[in-house]
């Protein structure tokens, strides 16, 4: 945003807040709407009432088991709060999700690309897409995300083979990415087999990281398991230092201080904690910042296309290929996995679920964990890093604040102060981290 030199400096500094304000807005306006489609679609089954249908179709469901403190089951379903069906709602008209997609917009066109960009572009429609792509982005990655996490949860409580869940919603992508291959939507990368060797290792740790936030989100509360993953910048700063050399100011590593209390009041007083599901929680931390770093060091590896929101869709989908291969020896034969598919199925369908939402909320749990990947890497093509990381600190409170609400998820005075803090401190990081960056 342009400021004329002659402007007060306090109204300068106020004009510059308006796109911060912006993107508070556009994060409540997603989590409404969103909230609003959730409890209609994606009830959550209470004891006695009919199971995991929003008509009342299906036999009734049980009270989940608790889970034993410690180390449960892969896959056990954690004892959420639940969702009493006299709450159903209506789905929220289309001109809502349309309105909190431009909120979205004036959150982030402070940092889209820059403004000469358009007239570069050749043809009205393209320079029109220019202008709009990233807000539409931005939207996508929101209602993506939080729909993943809602039917995911749904799924693990009935259906329990985590491992082949991980390895199915990791595959999900591959047809999805052949699709767009061969419609011309992207151009078909050029990739040799000593580049998918390269990938592999970036592939393990995707892979890994995807099977520890499935084991967490299915031992713990969707929002316990999102406040731990507020340490992954944490993670990120320490494993840059040590393996990429990048050490960053003092101030910067002091900003995290808010993020460590915050998980750790969190923990204590959270309510479906499991050492389990924390651990599981912190695994998917490592994992997720090993494939970052790893993908920062073969970023180059092949032919992803000219366009750099081209290249990020091609990254992904070779990665999802690649990470895919990788866990299917592990995921065919531990318990658990895809052999473990028809026990779990015919378990599921004698509690009460019918097997066509049974095979739905396979295939939609997918769809969303492909989609919202995408849509993240599509926003990553348009905006600065540290832009990516503050919109991806408040699509977490989306996540976080949605979750609660749609599972009815108990929440203690402490624990939310806890989860405030976290989120507060991540959002701290970035902007300390993009402040000493400036001064280099």
């Amino acid at each position: 945003m342009a400021i004329h030199p002659r402007m007060p400096k306090g109204l300068a500094h106020k004009i510059r807040l308006l796109p911060s304000l912006g993107v508070i807005a556009a994060a409540l306006a997603v989590a409404t709407g969103t909230l609003r489609i959730a409890g209609w679609a994606f009830q959550a089954p209470a004891p006695g009432r009919p199971s995991l249908t929003p008509r009342g179709i299906g036999r009734p469901a049980a009270a989940p088991a608790p889970l034993a403190q410690g180390a449960p089951a892969w896959g056990a379903p954690a004892a959420v709060g639940k969702v009493d069906g006299d709450s159903e709602q209506s789905a929220a008209p289309a001109s809502l999700i349309f309105a909190a997609t431009a909120l979205a917009a004036a959150a982030a066109a402070v940092e889209k690309v820059p403004e000469d960009s358009a007239e570069k572009t050749s043809g009205g429609i393209k320079a029109t897409f220019d202008k709009v792509k990233l807000p539409i982005f931005v939207g996508l990655w929101y209602f993506f995300n939080v729909q993943y996490n809602i039917q995911n949860k749904m799924l693990l409580k009935c259906f329990s083979a985590t491992w082949a869940v991980s390895w199915l919603q990791l595959a999900a992508g591959i047809p999805i990415a052949m699709l767009m291959w061969l419609t011309g939507f992207v151009k078909t990368p050029s990739v040799t087999t000593s580049d998918v060797m390269k990938l592999a290792p970036v592939g393990a740790a995707f892979a890994l990281g995807q099977v520890a936030t499935v084991a967490s989100l299915g031992a713990v509360a969707v929002s316990f398991t999102h406040v731990v993953k507020a340490l992954e910048p944490a993670v990120n700063a320490i494993a840059s230092a040590l393996v990429l050399g990048q050490v960053f100011h003092p101030m910067v590593y002091a900003s995290l201080a808010p993020v460590f209390l915050g998980v750790a009041l969190a923990s204590s007083s959270e309510l479906s904690f499991t050492m389990f599901g924390f651990l599981t929680a912190m695994a998917s931390n490592f994992a997720f910042v090993t494939r970052n770093v790893l993908a920062t060091k073969f970023g180059s590896v092949g032919d992803m296309g000219e366009d750099k929101t081209e290249r990020k869709t091609n990254q992904l989908a070779v990665l999802t290929a690649v990470a895919a291969a990788v866990l299917l020896p592990v995921a065919l034969f531990l318990p658990g996995g895809l052999l473990s598919i028809p026990s779990a199925w015919a378990a599921a369908v004698k509690s009460g679920v019918p097997a066509g939402k049974l095979a739905y909320m396979m295939a939609a749990s997918g769809f969303h964990f492909f989609m919202y990947q995408l849509s993240s890497f599509w926003v990553l093509s348009c905006v600065p890093p540290i832009t990516h990381s503050v919109l991806n600190t408040l699509k977490r409170v989306v996540i976080i604040v949605v979750s609660i609400f749609v599972f009815r998820t108990p929440v203690t005075t402490q624990s939310a102060i806890g989860t405030a803090t976290a989120i507060g401190g991540v959002l701290l990081y970035s902007l300390t981290k993009a402040h000493y960056a400036k001064k280099k």
